[in-house]
């Protein structure tokens, strides 16, 4: 019970929590919650919205999509409609916050390995999975919006975004800048703010603010640049 309770204080009480954690790790109910969550907010979505739909969507919404044919639109739905893909799509949905959350742990612990640490492996993913915890309200977003806004409207990456994009067409601007403005999002500010402060508890005490800051955000930093820098390349 203490361990679920760890669940909601890192919300509130960030610092306490992940002083205990760096401490005394907990991996697998943060991960079996994010799981959990994950299936059950994917599940409402696909009520009101299948992902045949945000697929075509998201495919017509690229400089590429604008000869996607009617023909190769029903073939997309008929190969979604495919068991193997159904299930494909629900052990993504299931699996995924927890897929990520492996492989951030990896990489924040061997970059903090070189920058200078002291906690394990295992510390690092408790850290981060709790760090995550944040990112239901991104679900329950989206939920909302798939029972508030029509669903002809709705596109895969503003789903469930809680950024300053919900307020601009992005017919009307660049798609490079709709990208970086959706990516300022409050939910993933709220994740790297949690980071910052787990990982300070298992990292070397010789390790100055500025190191752990731009240690947590420049793997960040640089995903950004490379999804936007992309879509500039692609709406060139």
């Amino acid at each position: 019970m203490r361990t679920i309770g760890l669940l909601f204080n890192v919300l509130w009480s960030p610092g306490e929590t992940m002083s205990l954690l760096s401490k005394n790790a907990k991996v697998l109910t943060p991960l079996v919650f994010l799981s959990l969550f994950s299936m059950l907010t994917g599940a409402a979505v696909m009520t009101k919205i299948s992902p045949a739909d945000l697929a075509i969507r998201a495919i017509k919404q690229s400089p590429q999509g604008r000869n996607f044919s009617d023909e190769q639109e029903q073939q997309l739905r008929k190969t979604m409609d495919l068991p193997a893909v159904k299930g494909f799509t629900l052990a993504t949905t299931v699996l995924g916050p927890a897929c990520l959350v492996l492989i951030l742990a990896g990489l924040y612990f061997g970059l903090f390995t070189m920058l200078g640490r002291e906690g394990g492996f295992k510390a690092f993913l408790s850290i981060t999975a709790f760090a995550f915890i944040p990112s239901v309200f991104r679900q329950l977003a989206a939920v909302v919006s798939v029972f508030v806004v029509p669903a002809a409207s709705i596109m895969p990456d503003e789903l469930g975004s809680i950024s300053p994009a919900v307020f601009l067409d992005r017919d009307a601007i660049v798609p490079a800048l709709f990208i970086f403005v959706n990516m300022i999002d409050l939910v993933t500010i709220w994740i790297l703010a949690l980071l910052v402060i787990g990982y300070g508890q298992v990292t070397r005490r010789s390790l100055s603010k500025a190191a752990l800051v731009g240690g947590v955000l420049g793997p960040f930093l640089v995903y950004a640049v490379l999804r936007v820098a992309l879509a500039w390349i692609r709406g060139a």
